[in-house]
Order: C-alpha cells, then sequence, then structure tokens
C-alpha cells in the first residue's frame, strides 16, 4: 500500500504526530507492535506546553477522566514526617502546572482519536530503500504472520532505543545505562493518602540492601503508580530484599500500609533506562523521533515531552511541504533536546556520589533548606518545564 508516511511506533510522540498529519489531510499509518496497553504501570509528568497540544486534539475533560491529574504538589519523608518541597503556593507562583499521568491511558487515547490509520499487532520487520532512499517499511501482523509491505514518502522511527529506522540510516546512537534502576507497578490509591501530591520516602536506614527510595502518586478512576529506586547491583546482591522491603517500610505507618497491598518485588515491572542523543535525526526519506534519537532518564520529567515537541515541528514541516526536513528539523530541535538531558546528567552524578561524601545528615539538612526556600523550587519547575521547548532567536 501506498501512504503519504508511515510510523513505526505508537508512542505518545508518534501518535501526536499521525494526529496532526491526519488532520492535516495527509494519509498516515501508525504500526504498533502491541494489541493493548501494558499490563504494568509507570509513572510520568507532562508539563505545560505538552499538555497544550493534547487538549488541542481531545477536550480537557476527557483526559482528565481517566489519564491526567494536575499535580498540586510533591513531599519527601524525612525519616520523622513528611517535608512538603512542592505546595499549591509554589506552583501558582511559578506559574507551571504540572500534570501527573497515566502514560498508558495517555497513548490509548492518542492511538483512538482515528485521523490515521492504526494497526496493532503488527511490527517492522525490514526498512525498505530504493536506491539511498528509504521509501517504506516490510510489516508483519504478529497474529497471521501475514507480511505486508507500506511505502511512504516519509518513514519515521517513533521506535525507541533499538530504533530499525535509525538503524537503517546508518546512524549510531551510543548510550549508556543510568545509574539507578526503577521498579514500577500499579495501585489502588488509598483514601488516607491526599491525591494530586506525589509522595517520596527515601530509605534513610538502609541504602546498603539496594532499595533507595519510594514514591507513589494518585491517578484518575482511584488508581495509583507505584516507583521504586534501586541500587541494581546492591539489589541483585542482597539475599533478603524482601526482608529489607519489610524493614523498610515500617519507617513510616502510611507507607507500611500502602506497601503491604504490594507484591514485591515479583508484581512489579523492573527499567533499566539508557539514555544518549543520536547524532543525526535521518536520512533520506526517513526520521527519527523520542528514544529513537534522544533517550533520557525520568529526571525532570522530559522525555515524553521531548517527543511531543519533536511531533509538533516534524508535522508543521511535513504539512508545509518543506524541502530541508531533516536539516530543518535538527535545527529546530537538536539544541532543545540536548538541553533536556541536564536533569539526566545532574541526576547521575548525584547517584554516584559515595555515601560518605554526602552523608544522610547533609541529605536531610538540604531537603529542609530548600523547604525554606521556595523560590528556589519555583525557579527549578519554571527551568524543568521549558528545556525540551525551543527558544526563539533575535
Amino acid at each position: 500500500m501506498q501512504a503519504d508516511v508511515v510510523i513505526a511506533g505508537g508512542g505518545i510522540g508518534g501518535a501526536v504526530l499521525a494526529e496532526l498529519l491526519g488532520r492535516g489531510g495527509k494519509r498516515v499509518v501508525v504500526l504498533e507492535r502491541s494489541t493493548a496497553p501494558p499490563v504494568w504501570l509507570r509513572p510520568e509528568i507532562l508539563w505545560p506546553a505538552t499538555v497544550q497540544v493534547l487538549f488541542s486534539l481531545a477536550p480537557q475533560k476527557a483526559w482528565e477522566n481517566s489519564a491526567m491529574l494536575p499535580l498540586q504538589g510533591g513531599r519527601i519523608h524525612d525519616g520523622k514526617e513528611f517535608v512538603p518541597l512542592i505546595t499549591r503556593e509554589i506552583i501558582a507562583a511559578s506559574q507551571v502546572q504540572p500534570w501527573f499521568t497515566n502514560p498508558n491511558e495517555t497513548r490509548e487515547q492518542l492511538l483512538r482519536l482515528g485521523s490515521f490509520e492504526l494497526r496493532r499487532g503488527v511490527e517492522v520487520t525490514q526498512v525498505l530503500k530504493g536506491g539511498e532512499r528509504i521509501v517504506g517499511v516490510r510489516a508483519r501482523d504478529l497474529a497471521t504472520k501475514q507480511e505486508t509491505e507500506i511505502l511512504a514518502s516519509w518513514t519515521v522511527g517513533d521506535d525507541g532505543v533499538h530504533s530499525k529506522v535509525r538503524e537503517a540510516c546508518s546512524i549510531t546512537m551510543p548510550t549508556r545505562l543510568f545509574p539507578v534502576q526503577f521498579l514500577c507497578a500499579a495501585l489502588t490509591w488509598p483514601d488516607y493518602l491526599p491525591t494530586g501530591i506525589v509522595h517520596l520516602w527515601p530509605n534513610w536506614n538502609d541504602g546498603k540492601s539496594g532499595i533507595l527510595a519510594f514514591g507513589a502518586g494518585a491517578l484518575p478512576g482511584g488508581k495509583g503508580v507505584a516507583l521504586v529506586v534501586i541500587n541494581g547491583s546492591r539489589f541483585d546482591a542482597n539475599p533478603d530484599s524482601e526482608e529489607s522491603w519489610q524493614r523498610f517500610i515500617t519507617m513510616d505507618p502510611p507507607l507500611a500500609r500502602l506497601g503491604a497491598t504490594l507484591d514485591f518485588p515479583r508484581g512489579f515491572m523492573r527499567i533499566k533506562r539508557p539514555w544518549g542523543h543520536a547524532p543525526r535525526y535521518g536520512g533520506p526519506g526517513a526520521v527519527i523521533m523520542g528514544d529513537a534519537a534522544h533517550s533520557v532518564s525520568p529526571a525532570g520529567g522530559q522525555g515524553a515531552n521531548m517527543s511531543v515537541a519533536d511531533a509538533v515541528v516534524l508535522a508543521e514541516l511535513l504539512l508545509r511541504g518543506e524541502a530541508n526536513l531533516i536539516g530543518e528539523y535538527e535545527r529546530r530541535r537538536r539544541a532543545a533536546n540536548a538541553r533536556s538531558f541536564g536533569p539526566t546528567r545532574f541526576a547521575e552524578r548525584a547517584f554516584n556520589l559515595p555515601g560518605w561524601l554526602v552523608p544522610n545528615t547533609c541529605r536531610r539538612a538540604l531537603l529542609h533548606w530548600l523547604s525554606r526556600h521556595p523560590a528556589r523550587v519555583q525557579r527549578g519547575l519554571r527551568s524543568v518545564s521549558t528545556l525540551f521547548q525551543e527558544v526563539s532567536g533575535p
């Protein structure tokens, strides 16, 4: 079959791009390997510029009903009590409204919008070339094993860190693993914890167990998401990780009640996060976006927001028939995406600091100092909420 654009991968960026192009009159085919949302859940924060794009594609109420909640604050337990690090007053003063989201439901709503053709349960087996130019893909239906060639003027890779489209463009993206790993799980949100607030319990007493922290946030419909930050090597070397978990959650009664509802660690999905930035964003006939072009850690909530920003620029360029598509795409997105690696680099340095250099007394002191200096937190919010956006030149 013939299309204007074929998109490998139905991530948040690829789905936004497909909908924008479809509304602009392009024939777009999205190939998504999964047939349904993942059974596991992870947290995600979307910043105002990204949310504005989503609200332009579907009514705000539709997102709030099942996918997104406005974040009203964040607090960290210091071993005795919660310290409010981000408050409603800080969010109001910073004029930045973050949204805590269910990424599975966000992507499902985008894929259901319908201005493009969606093929689920289909994987890309080969990227097709005509001479030096990429001209489409060969795809296989995972259920029937039937293969189809889809030819397109442009092929877009939103197919993750191990992108087939990027590989076909002969682009190598060097990556390295983020120093900590994440265990993620869905939960039922308890009535004894406020909604709209992200809660974080660092493991002040036994970091050597490999369990570094536990975080949780509420989602629409009485749902929630749990995140355990671990030092992978220490965690794997710990013969009694379940016992360490039980000791950890006793530090705070609400944490103990919440932790008791979770099957640790069997009920969690383990995520290792490679990060890196591709030296180019495409080749003749193909472009890459999202994790295929720039994979980051969860620090600063940049990944999904970078991908949607990529989609908005790519849609604009494709709809106007930009002759120098890849060059203009890189000119507008590379600097912003490079800035978005700042939180990942900062977090990597922080996690790699030896414990003796920054003992818990210093960490607690820094936490309380930040809680007494809201202007610092406001500036931090404003910074991370715009790193992924283009900066207009003079």
